[in-house]
């Protein structure tokens, strides 16, 4: 569920202002609604496997009720192994689909370009990544590490530009700039991390 306004102002207080709370609601909702995307994606492909899955115990049925011969037996065997088989993969295709949501918020949260997220996401090994039981990643300090190392290519600098050195402020060097600069940088470090730097 994306933040809502009031519950932005009582978090940041005086710190609030109008446009601070479009720009932190639309950057809530441009992690939430992909997350959201991924996780209906995910439990459609569950549905969709469980589906499937509840098929096969009237086929082992059906192959134990048969007579016949060492012939059927061996079938029977067959389709018992391609069963189990079977559901471990549908779970293997779940725990896959929940990593790779967790992934993706990394990524995400570490600026990666919402562009380039799916094909990132193509190209990992999601092998050796496990879930702790919170949902989220185990290592996660590693994993930042090595998207800092690989796709720091894709990260985007969400700052803000300060003016040209070709059309300097009016009135040159301003105090009252360099207040103004202070106090967005107080601002952002509130709503952040909960405080003001020291300064």
């Amino acid at each position: 569920m994306a933040f809502k306004r009031q519950e932005l102002r009582e978090i940041l207080g005086e710190a609030y202002t109008d446009d601070i709370g479009t720009k932190l609601v639309n950057l809530h909702r441009g992690v939430i609604d992909p997350l959201r995307d991924e996780l209906d994606t995910a439990k459609n492909d569950v549905a969709r496997y469980k589906t499937e899955a509840d098929k096969v115990p009237d086929l082992e049925k059906k192959v134990k009720d048969f007579e016949g011969g060492e012939d059927y037996k061996k079938k029977y065997e067959d389709e018992h192994t391609a069963f189990e088989n079977y559901k471990k993969q549908v779970l293997q295709d779940a725990q896959t689909a929940k990593v790779q949501a967790a992934y993706r918020k990394l990524l995400t949260e570490e600026k990666v370009s919402e562009k380039a997220l799916d094909s990132i996401l193509n190209v990992t090994d999601f092998s050796s990544m496990k879930l702790k039981d919170d949902g989220t990643l185990d290592g996660i300090e590693e994993l930042k590490k090595t998207i800092t190392e690989k796709w720091s290519g894709f990260v985007v600098n969400t700052g803000r530009r300060g003016k040209s050195a070709e059309t300097p402020p009016p009135g040159g060097n301003n105090d009252d700039d360099s207040d103004d600069i202070r106090e967005l940088t107080r601002q952002w470090h509130e709503a952040r991390f909960g405080a003001a730097p020291k300064t």
